[in-house]
């Protein structure tokens, strides 16, 4: 058999066949889109999850110039042998706005450099109704709108009356969800509807939709296209572009991206030849993938749960090349992604803030309806629908259909193992703890003692600023425990956060010893404050955790597991005031 290359970024359809790389079809989503009548088409989905692919694939569908390439590009794809009437009928005019800056003082800018590429790329195909190389000088137009005008007017006096335009823009809000997370303010001023005060965001689509319709040439906008992350953007300048028919909630679109679980399984077939990766199954790799980048639903009527495309690439590749299975996880990187949600979290009101954090971190799911709006012009702060909303349009939440169709209230949850990362990461920042990557936890994982874990614990407490320290509680204690557990420097310690014991509750913190023979671990801990640490308080929480660890180790999870050491750890403020391992069930009979 051979197997096909994996192309990651931004890649083109001709790139699949050319240089044979694995491609998923999701061609006949091209056909559901027409059979929505409908002129303009919002379609929202986290970042990584193939938009800007399926953005290339609707302009190579519908673009006159790409005529001639159509068997080439297509061929082998379900719309190859399912050719709809408007295939290759518009003058297709797409602007990226990935690359737009999220300084407030550069947006503006950054918008128009957008559309002097999307329209310089327009204009070499179409040199006659293009702007002429000398009006693509950004330094004519004082705002993107302006240059959006002098395209369109010459558009129709050029291409005459029943010229139509296809018009896609990918990433339509990226510059604006890291604005929005950083600068509240700046996010304000710039999607503002104000009479007299209009934004840069809202007067730009506004002008889109003067444009569009069905009836030419006043109207040469035949269609409209929007990829992005976020509603908040729209809603903010609803008056700009109310037209929009928003299909990301739409059970019928629910894997126009993203790969299903049948996809994913065939990319694998198509791309990894397990004779050279010794011991390891395809079983194997479906089940860590499924772990960690599988889970999304994005709509409660959905039949199947959606995996991350680019991660999952992103893991196959790697697997390739080193023959293991990746121990890093994609999308960590550099704390990015976790500022970016603390920065969105941060747009909540506190009571919100409190209650989703919690149901993150215990892995419950949590409560909300879909709020009529996202609109932050109407309001200082986001409710609780409303966070769960955006943080389930960013990525870190999802439906939990098991619960939701139980309920008239839909229900979320963290779809994976990375995003859960990503938020303990975020919760890790909040307090001001920082990570060290030379730990020498050798005792722990050698002769199974529990100290130096704890006293490691215990110093890198004490260094978090006192700023921070006034909020430190259970959570943050079990979280400076699991990063220091996993900081150890041969890496055979890996922590496992509230781990599900079935009906028995849930264990604060799991950590496996990698080592052959080596013990595992199980804590309980607790956290009482300087004030209420008292003697009696003390005895009492150690009592409680002995209890707790009691039940787990009989559950499920944990009653087979080899070599298993629970331990009860009471902190009163910086300091472990109690730490205690139940004897061995071996013990207890004896």
């Amino acid at each position: 058999m051979a197997f096909r290359d994996i192309g990651l970024g931004n890649i083109s359809l001709a790139d699949f066949s050319s240089e044979n790389l694995v491609f998923v079809d999701k061609t006949p989503y091209i056909q559901k889109l027409e059979k929505l009548k409908s002129g303009a088409v919002v379609f929202l989905r986290p970042r990584r999850f193939g938009k800007t692919l399926f953005a290339n694939i609707l302009q190579s569908y519908y673009d006159k110039s790409r005529a001639a390439s159509f068997d080439e590009s297509f061929r082998g794809t379900w719309i190859h042998d399912h050719r709809t009437p408007l295939a290759s009928s518009f003058y297709c005019l797409r602007f990226d706005f990935s690359l737009v800056p999220s300084s407030p003082s550069q947006i503006s800018d950054g918008l128009t450099g957008a559309l002097i590429t999307g329209l310089t790329d327009f204009s070499m195909c179409y040199p006659s109704i293009g702007l002429p190389r000398e009006r693509l000088n950004p330094e004519l137009y004082d705002s993107p709108v302006k240059l959006l005008l002098a395209f369109i007017n010459n558009f129709k006096f050029s291409a005459g009356p029943d010229a139509r335009l296809f018009l896609i823009i990918d990433e339509y809000d990226h510059f604006a969800n890291d604005v929005l997370s950083s600068d509240r303010d700046a996010f304000r001023e710039l999607t503002s509807t104000a009479a007299g005060h209009e934004g840069l965001i809202k007067n730009f689509y506004a002008c889109i939709k003067s444009f569009s319709g069905n009836t030419p040439p006043s109207a040469p906008i035949a269609m409209v296209f929007l990829t992005g992350v976020s509603a908040v953007s729209l809603d903010s300048v609803t008056s700009g572009f109310n037209i929009a028919t928003n299909i990301s909630s739409d059970a019928e679109f629910n894997a126009m991206a993203g790969f299903t679980h049948q996809e994913l399984s065939e990319v694998v077939d198509e791309t990894v030849d397990f004779s050279l990766l010794d011991g390891i199954t395809k079983e194997q790799v479906m089940e860590v993938m499924e772990r960690r980048y599988d889970g999304y639903t994005f709509s409660q009527y959905a039949d199947e749960r959606i995996f991350c495309p680019d991660m999952c690439l992103s893991f196959l590749r790697s697997l390739i090349k080193t023959h293991t299975i990746p121990k890093k996880l994609a999308g960590i990187n550099s704390g990015m992604d976790a500022d970016r949600l603390g920065g969105m979290l941060r747009l909540a009101v506190q009571g919100a803030r409190d209650s989703i954090g919690q149901a993150i971190f215990r892995k419950e799911s949590v409560a909300a309806d879909i709020p009529d709006t996202l609109n932050l012009n109407q309001t200082g702060s986001f409710n609780q629908d409303q966070t769960v909303l955006l943080l389930a349009y960013l990525g870190f939440l999802t439906i939990d259909p098991d619960a939701s169709n139980k309920s008239e209230i839909l229900y979320w949850r963290c779809p994976n193992e990375v995003c859960y990362r990503t938020f303990v990461d975020c919760e890790a920042n909040s307090i001001g703890f920082r990570r060290s990557h030379r730990l020498d936890l050798s005792g722990v994982t050698e002769r199974g003692d529990i100290m130096p874990l704890v006293e490691e614990t215990a110093q890198r407490i004490a260094g978090i600023p006192a700023s921070a320290f006034s909020g430190f509680n259970e959570r943050c204690l079990q979280i400076v425990f699991y990063y220091t557990a996993m900081d150890g420097n041969d890496g055979s310690l890996h922590p496992e956060l509230e781990c599900d014991t079935g009906d028995r509750g849930r264990a604060d913190l799991f950590i496996r010893n990698m080592r052959s023979g080596g013990r595992q671990f199980l804590l309980e801990l607790k956290y009482l404050s300087e004030a209420k640490g008292t003697e009696a308080a003390v005895k009492s929480k150690l009592s409680e955790a002995k209890e707790q660890l009691a039940r787990y180790r009989e559950a499920p999870n944990f009653k087979d597991v080899k070599n298993l050491d629970c331990w009860a750890i009471v902190f009163v403020n910086k300091e472990p005031k109690a730490v205690e391992k139940l004897p061995d069930v071996e013990s207890d009979i004896t």
